[in-house]
């Protein structure tokens, strides 16, 4: 299992961080791409005019489609594609990448707003998320918090995961306002998530181990890159809720891709937390706290990459575990 979650994280990580180019690659090179599908007559007989095809993966009229920084899609498409046409919500290999969409920029929300684009996420990620999991056990393990930290913690990461399963249902093509609700729930949800994981290591750990050390850079980490993203969204929602036009719209240039790297970064972040446990603990096993022996063997053995004849038989665990009879007993 951790040997599965080792090697999926870097695939999920170079998925996320590589969308905006993916997107224009597959989209600019195959927007007119389309599977062929034969039809049968009664009798068995090909149908006259099969194999039949459809427009192509991307085939939304230019006119429909608005770049919410101000250049002029029509133009983009031409130059890209030669054609002026676009990946309309839905369609593509990821999501349109031409230019941005949402009036604070690219999302990641826009990247997968396609089957190939939300299964992709969802299917690499499903490892190194078990393995977000197993960090918050692993913490909770060592840490030993309070019961209300404990409760906080294995809570935020609950609110993450419901809100991240719904998220991924409610596409923002067809529950464009649930969507955006949800975006901010499990966002949220994971940034207090590390905030309460970093103050439970402080607290209760100290950073005298890799475990504590490295879930406190992580979480670190997390909360910057989230934070920082977030600016232009935030920015774009006080002139709505203010009705004024006093923060500014950064959505333009670099600025357009800050959310989108808020979401993939922290992402990639947070879900490497236990992958990067688990490989330093392996090559700095003398740093590591599960490596205490107040930790059984068994327990020690489910945080490792590799199988060690040193983490003996359960039997072996369980006689170190327990003390040893004296020499009268039975």
């Amino acid at each position: 299992m951790n040997r599965m979650i080792l090697v999926s994280w870097p695939l999920f990580s170079i998925y996320l961080l590589s969308q905006p180019w993916l997107s224009n690659y597959v989209n600019n090179s195959y927007f007119d791409y389309s599977a062929e599908y034969d039809v049968f007559e009664r009798n068995g007989t090909l149908q006259e005019g099969a194999p039949f095809s459809r427009p192509g993966m991307c085939d939304t009229p230019a006119k429909y489609i608005h770049c919410t920084d101000g250049q002029d899609f029509a133009a983009l498409a031409m130059k890209a594609r030669g054609k002026a046409v676009g990946c309309g919500c839905g369609e593509g290999f990821l999501g349109e990448g031409l230019c941005p969409m949402t009036s604070y920029g690219f999302t990641l929300s826009d990247f997968v707003s396609t089957e190939p684009g939300i299964a992709l996420m969802l299917g690499l990620g499903f490892f190194p998320l078990l393995g977000t999991w197993k960090n918050t056990l692993m913490i909770n393990a060592l840490a030993k918090p309070s019961k209300l930290l404990e409760s906080l913690h294995v809570g935020s990461m609950a609110l993450f995961q419901v809100s991240y399963i719904l998220w991924g249902v409610a596409s923002c093509c067809i529950f464009p306002t649930a969507h955006a609700v949800l975006t901010v729930l499990f966002l949220g949800g994971f940034l207090a998530h590390w905030m309460i994981t970093a103050l439970i290591c402080v607290a209760c750990m100290g950073v005298g181990n890799i475990e504590a050390l490295v879930t406190l850079w992580v979480a670190s980490a997390s909360i910057a890159i989230i934070t920082l993203g977030a600016i232009p969204r935030i920015l774009l929602t006080l002139n709505v809720m203010l009705g004024t036009t006093w923060f500014w719209n950064l959505n333009y240039s670099y600025g357009s891709y800050a959310f989108w790297a808020a979401e993939a970064g922290g992402l990639t972040w947070t879900f490497g937390a236990y992958p990067l446990i688990v490989l330093i603990v392996h090559c700095f096993p003398q740093y590591s706290e599960m490596g205490n022996a107040k930790y059984s063997r068994e327990e020690q053995a489910v945080f490792a990459l590799v199988y060690s004849e040193q983490l003996g038989s359960p039997q072996e665990s369980q006689s170190l575990s327990e003390p040893a009879p004296s020499a009268g007993g039975p």
